[in-house]
């Protein structure tokens, strides 16, 4: 075992004292903080260039509302006046035009208002049919927004807003109808989602409900499966480039004088696992940190972290041992890249199913694919996240089917790792790799 453990602290020190271990460590936070600015940045640089449409009103009626709110919005929200009364644009200005259409049906004045837009003239221009205050008809009253783009949907949004508030006044004045009276009678007060209350045991005293974040009550869970994805791709992936360099340099063959290949191969595989939990180390810690900051550390269910700590543990020996063996399999880059596929199929799957896992946590077709092992690691993991987490008794057959995949892997990736470190030439297929398993 200390020869063991002498390639797994070599391999750990020669991970942590490498240029792009440093700089892996800080791309995350450059990267998080480089988003964050981008996304500033870009809202502060927004087109807020004037958006002049054009109304064909049917109806006579509309195009006035319409002005009277541009001009009130342009009023209050295209500027951010401040204390002082005076400040930068910060929207759009909106600029109606109204269109005199005659005789001219909307078929007849689409072409000629699109080439406007085409020239830069307009944003986009709206039809509102005659029809629109009517109840009682078959066919849906008829409003159409053209643009060129819809990308950008400030202007549409606004006027369908304008334009229903509008017709349900119209509407309700038509009936006879009071519209304060409607409002009265159908605003409904907010739902409050709130956990469960309790009863202190040591003194009695009920304790109520809090109030839940649903954001951040699913950012939990997804967070806690994505991190643990990122501490696997961080140090197994590196085992197959490490075993299939040394293979290519000759370097394994010198090694093997001194260790044996099983030996080499769990060196290289705790050696990941050291280099993992350091990460981990850094980014559970400014995770719990920024947690505690906001207030949402309670959020957590307690525990969670040791059940992470654990899947981390399982997941890096399971698909190190993949890795590894990759590796000793392959004599070129190429032929590693044709093996990968499948690995990278099972690494991907929580990935794949994550999101109905996170919708409906205690549904047989989560319970069964968490209890798949190549899957159960970070998909247990975010169910356990999830209030109130799965039955003991699913985590222990997840946790005793898992323990036993991975041992399955390390015992089938030795043999690959036997046979296939020192062994040269044809490109290793599955059913080669098989028989070197089942081989003596």
């Amino acid at each position: 075992m200390r020869k063991v453990w002498c390639v797994a602290w070599t391999e750990y020190c020669n991970a942590v004292r490498s240029k792009a271990f440093i700089i892996g460590i800080l791309a995350l936070p450059v990267i998080m903080a480089v988003a964050i600015g981008l996304q500033i940045v870009g809202a502060k640089q927004r087109d807020i260039r004037d958006r002049k449409f054009a109304m064909v009103d049917r109806t006579g009626e509309i195009y006035t509302v319409v002005a009277a709110r541009v001009r009130e919005r342009n009023a209050r929200q295209v500027f951010d006046r401040g204390a002082e009364g005076s400040g930068p644009q910060v929207r759009p200005a909106f600029i109606p035009e109204r269109v005199d259409a005659g005789t001219r049906t909307d078929a007849e004045l689409e072409p000629e208002l699109s080439a406007r837009v085409k020239r830069g003239e307009l944003a986009g221009f709206i039809f509102v049919g005659a029809d629109i205050f009517d109840t009682g008809t078959d066919a849906a009253p008829r409003i159409a927004w053209h643009a060129q783009s819809h990308t950008d949907n400030e202007l549409a949004d606004w006027l369908e807003r304008t334009i229903a508030e509008e017709v349900r006044r119209v509407r309700f004045e038509r009936a006879g109808v009071d519209r304060a009276v409607v409002n009265r009678l159908t605003s409904v007060p907010a739902m409050r989602r709130l956990g469960l209350g309790s009863v202190d045991t040591a003194t009695g005293r009920v304790v109520k409900a809090k109030e839940q974040n649903k954001l951040a009550t699913m950012a939990v869970p997804v967070g806690f499966m994505v991190l643990l994805y990122m501490m696997v791709m961080s140090a197994a992936p590196g085992l197959l480039n490490t075993v299939l360099e040394e293979k290519m340099q000759k370097i394994s063959e010198v090694l093997l004088s001194s260790v044996s290949p099983f030996q080499l191969m769990l060196g290289k595989l705790f050696g990941s696992v050291m280099l993992s939990y350091t990460l981990s180390v850094l980014y559970l810690g400014s995770t719990v940190g920024m947690l505690w900051k906001a207030g949402m550390l309670g959020l957590i269910p307690p525990g969670t972290f040791a059940w992470f700590i654990l899947f981390q543990l399982l997941s890096l020996l399971m698909f190190g041992a993949i890795f590894s063996a990759v590796g000793a399999a392959c004599s070129e880059i190429k032929d590693a890249q044709n093996l990968m596929l499948p690995v990278m199929m099972l690494v991907m799957l929580p990935y794949f199913a994550f999101l109905p896992v996170v919708q409906s946590p205690n549904s047989p077709f989560s319970v069964a694919l968490s209890l798949f092992p190549p899957a159960t690691p970070m998909l247990m993991l975010m169910r356990i996240a999830i209030p109130p987490g799965p039955p003991a008794w699913q985590i222990a057959l997840g946790l005793v089917l898992t323990t036993a995949f991975t041992l399955g892997c390390v015992w089938a990736a030795g043999k690959i790792f036997r046979i296939g470190l020192l062994s040269q030439g044809q490109a290793p297929s599955l059913a080669k790799l098989a028989k070197w398993v089942v081989s003596k």
